[in-house]
């Protein structure tokens, strides 16, 4: 029987949880397929992985985007692909019925779950292990790398705006510059200094951050259209926030976000 071991856990009760409940699955489907007909365990393995993965993967991408992991966007795209293979083989074999349900079949699934597992939970979910798990000792949060570096919050909330000024003036930020709405904000970006890094509300009129980020990448000088643009959300609706990460922000996080990765994320941001 497979376990939670060591090396497959992240460190966040909720996400290790939702693993266990992944290896349970697995040691299901090895167990009653050694016993019972190919169709029922084929059929009760895909339902519960297509209902297992649905959930888990939107509570891991949430606590991803709370922690400011970086690579968020990443792990979306192979969560995607996952599921897409679920759906796949249950179409392949329950709906078109192009494969007959026999040992072959069985190995099939047997393979996603061990790619799942081992492929997806072992080498890719471990990555976020540092940004996600609870610190074992408080550590000082890590600073701005860059002693000049000048950022710009666009928002609505005169609040929120000096909460998070406050916060980057904390880090080591020389310069923090706001704008109300996303025409003050554009018209900020494009002058002078020109921000190292921006900050934006997703949700605003009449210009909402989805349509600041496809004007900064439109932007016919390259130093402002690389400019990192972070954008920020009280929405957890998936298509909202694709939609704004294809108009070109560079991540999407809560407006609630943990702040203890906030400079280690800009840092990387403005790296890249």
């Amino acid at each position: 029987m497979l376990e939670l071991t060591d090396d497959l856990r992240i460190g966040h009760p909720v996400i290790d949880a939702d693993h266990q409940r992944l290896i349970e699955i697995i040691n299901e489907f090895l167990e009653h397929s050694k016993t019972e007909n190919n169709s029922q365990v084929l059929h009760e393995t895909l339902k519960s992985l297509l209902a297992y993965g649905r959930d888990h993967f939107a509570r891991e991408e949430r606590i991803q985007r709370q922690c400011l992991y970086p690579h968020q966007q990443g792990h979306h795209h192979e969560h995607k692909s996952l599921l897409d293979q679920v759906r796949e083989i249950a179409r392949t074999y329950f709906i078109a019925k192009t494969k007959p349900l026999n040992q072959a079949s069985v190995t099939e699934v047997n393979e996603l779950l061990k790619a799942w597992l081992i492929g997806h939970v072992k080498k890719y979910d471990t990555s976020m292990r540092d940004w996600v798990a609870a610190p074992k000792e408080p550590a000082a949060a890590e600073r701005l790398a860059s002693p000049d570096l000048a950022a710009l919050i666009i928002g609505p909330d005169p609040q929120s705006r000096t909460r998070l000024a406050e916060l980057l003036t904390g880090l080591g930020a020389a310069r923090v510059l706001q704008a109300a709405d996303g025409f003050k904000g554009l018209e900020l970006a494009f002058g002078d200094p020109v921000p190292d890094l921006v900050f934006c509300d997703l949700e605003m009129e009449p210009m909402d951050g989805a349509a600041v980020a496809g004007a900064l990448r439109c932007s016919g000088k390259a130093y402002i259209s690389r400019i990192p643009l972070l954008l920020l959300t009280a929405s957890d609706d998936a298509d909202a926030i694709q939609n704004a990460m294809n108009a070109g922000a560079s991540g999407l996080y809560p407006k609630d976000f943990d702040p203890r990765n906030l400079g280690r994320l800009l840092n990387l941001a403005v790296k890249t």
